[in-house]
């Protein structure tokens, strides 16, 4: 077979980029993650790191990510749950977590395990959905609100320095409608073909939720949000 040339290699990556029904989604986590890099430092650890898909975001000593085994293989550095992490106590200066406090049947424990594992004055940096269908089913327990965020945060220990939305209503509705058109439990409805003319539409449709957002401003319901937390200094 003909090897494809890199500039039509290219342009295509940067077609499913423009044109990917989860764009928006996908954009506001990185974009939030990015805007609070400055809190991690040292030893990271990712709980669920799965294809550690933020890694370049983080200027660190030394990045590990733990997920389960069969998820995004070859990632990690340690197969283990969230649940059960198996390090010692206050090593980690910096804990992330990305869309799967949601998957987890236990979220406390987590948590509580997060706090094991950060060193005094460490910072927890997580976020997880308050407005989204299910998804990695049966394993999709929870939704948040940033009231039961702050709760399950403080209950285990953890200073709360900031917990915000990362979207407000027209975003919401917008990147909602797209994944209710083009997926049925992570699964495009459309044959190939179809399904990628069927995304300029919903790309453009995301585009409208942006923009009405800015001139709305980041009210009403969110897609996610963000929680940055640190254990306290002994």
């Amino acid at each position: 077979m003909t090897p494809v040339p890199k500039p039509v290699r290219r342009v295509w990556e940067e077609w499913k980029r423009a044109v990917d029904p989860l764009r928006t989604a996908n954009a506001v986590i990185r974009r939030n993650l990015r805007l609070n890099a400055s809190y991690a430092r040292g030893q990271l650890l990712d709980i669920g790191c799965g294809s550690k898909p933020y890694q370049d975001l983080f200027t660190v000593a030394r990045y590990t990510g733990v997920d389960l085994p069969g998820t995004f293989q070859g990632a990690q550095d340690v197969y283990a749950s969230g649940l059960a992490l198996p390090f010692c106590s206050s090593v980690f200066d910096t804990v992330l977590s990305t869309e799967v406090l949601e998957h987890v049947p236990e979220p406390s424990q987590l948590l509580g395990e997060a706090y094991r594992v950060l060193r005094p004055g460490g910072y927890l940096l997580l976020t997880t959905p308050q407005t989204w269908g299910l998804h990695h089913v049966p394993y999709d327990y929870y939704r948040y609100t940033p009231f039961g965020l702050r709760y399950l945060a403080e209950k285990n220990g953890f200073k709360v320095i900031r917990i915000y939305p990362t979207t407000g209503f027209w975003v919401t509705f917008t990147q909602r409608l797209c994944d209710v058109i083009f997926y049925t439990d992570g699964v495009p409805n459309f044959p190939r073909l179809i399904g990628e003319v069927i995304k300029l539409p919903l790309a453009a449709i995301q585009l409208s939720g942006v923009a009405l957002e800015a001139v709305w401003g980041r009210r009403g319901d969110t897609l996610d949000n963000v929680l940055i937390a640190q254990r306290p200094e002994a």
